[in-house]
C-alpha cells in the first residue's frame, strides 16, 4: 500500500487499539477499509487518503460491491458501516473537513425471521428441565415457551398476576413494553408446571411469582443462565429466553393462527412487527425442498 494508506489506516486501528476494541473487530475493520484503499488506488490511478476521498468515490466502490463483486446486502452494508466510522473518525482527528460517506445509503436487506426452535427443539429443552427436577426451573421455561413472555415481563411477575383452576389461567402482563397491558391464557401444561413450582415456592413476604435463590425475584440474567442450561444439555447452540418468545410466535403462525391473534398475545403495537415472523427461515426452505423431493419421487 501507499505511506498514505499506511498512515490513515494505521492511526485509525491504532486508536480503535486504544478504545480496547477485540482483536476480532480492529481485523474486521481493517480487512474492509483495507479493500476499499486497494480499489480506490486501482481505480483513480493515485494513492488512497482520506483527504481526497469523495463521495462519489463512495458510491461508486458501493456499485462496485453489489454489480460486480456481487456482495450481499450485509457484506455491502458492513464496508459501508466501517467506511462511516473510519471517516467520522479521520473528521474528529482533523484529516478531512466534511464526511463523504454522509449522502451514500445502505443497501435494503430482505427482513429475516428471527431465529427459532421447531417443536421437537423445544421439546428436547423441556425434557432437560423434567430431568433435572428443579420445579422452579420447568416452570419459567414452560411459561417462557407457552405465552411468548418476554424475560422482562416474566420476572416483573407477581403472584396475583397468575389465575389458575383446573380448567382455565390466565397470565396478566401489567407492564409489558411501552407499559401496555395484556391477558394471556394459560393451557393445561402450563398450569401444571406453574402448579407443582408453588408447591415448593417458599413462604416468604415478597409477592414476585418467581424467587431467586437468595430471596426476591428472579433476575433477567438467571432466567437467561437457566434457558442457556438446559439448552446447552439439549445439544442446543444460541438459545436466549426471546429465542422461547420467537418460537412461540412461529409455531402460532404456522398453526394457522392469525396475525392479530398472535400480535395481541405478544403485546406489539404493530402488526408489521409480528409480520416478520411470517419472514421463511432455512427450515422452511428445506422442507419445501424436501416437499418437492418426495412428489418427484412418489410418481
Amino acid at each position: 500500500m501507499a505511506q498514505s494508506v499506511t498512515d490513515d489506516l494505521a492511526a485509525f486501528l491504532l486508536e480503535l487499539y486504544r478504545e480496547e476494541a477485540s482483536p476480532r473487530t480492529i481485523a474486521s475493520y481493517q480487512s474492509d477499509l483495507a479493500s476499499f484503499a486497494r480499489w480506490y488506488t486501482e481505480t483513480n490511478a493515485e494513492p488512497f487518503s482520506a483527504k481526497v476521498t469523495t463521495t462519489t468515490d463512495v458510491r461508486d466502490y458501493k456499485a462496485r460491491l453489489i454489480a460486480v463483486e456481487h456482495r450481499a446486502p450485509a457484506t455491502v452494508n458492513r464496508r459501508l458501516a466501517a467506511l462511516r466510522k473510519f471517516f467520522t473518525w479521520a473528521k474528529g482527528d482533523g484529516r478531512v473537513t466534511e464526511l463523504p460517506t454522509d449522502l451514500v445509503k445502505g443497501v435494503p436487506a430482505a427482513p429475516r425471521a428471527p431465529k427459532s426452535l421447531d417443536k421437537r427443539e423445544v421439546d428436547r429443552l423441556i425434557r432437560m428441565a423434567e430431568r433435572g427436577g428443579k420445579k422452579r426451573d420447568l416452570a419459567v421455561l414452560m411459561l417462557l415457551r407457552h405465552t411468548g413472555l418476554r424475560v422482562g415481563e416474566l420476572c416483573a411477575l407477581r403472584l396475583a398476576d397468575i389465575e389458575m383452576s383446573d380448567r382455565k389461567g390466565t397470565v396478566i402482563v401489567r407492564s409489558g413494553k411501552g407499559n401496555k397491558y395484556r391477558v394471556v391464557p394459560l393451557n393445561a401444561d402450563v398450569r401444571r408446571a406453574l402448579g407443582q413450582y408453588l408447591t415448593v415456592r417458599p413462604r416468604v413476604s415478597d409477592d414476585h411469582f418467581f424467587l431467586s435463590q437468595k430471596g426476591g425475584g428472579v433476575h433477567s440474567q438467571a432466567v437467561q443462565r437457566i434457558v442457556e442450561k438446559y439448552a446447552r444439555q439439549a445439544g442446543l447452540e444460541d438459545v436466549s429466553p426471546h429465542t422461547l418468545r420467537h418460537s412461540f410466535a412461529k409455531q402460532l403462525l404456522d398453526e394457522g393462527v392469525d396475525l392479530v391473534t398472535v400480535s395481541a398475545l405478544l403485546g406489539h403495537e404493530r402488526l408489521e412487527t409480528t409480520a416478520i415472523y411470517t419472514q421463511p427461515g432455512p427450515r422452511d426452505f428445506e422442507r419445501a425442498v424436501q416437499k418437492l423431493e418426495w412428489e418427484v419421487s412418489s410418481r
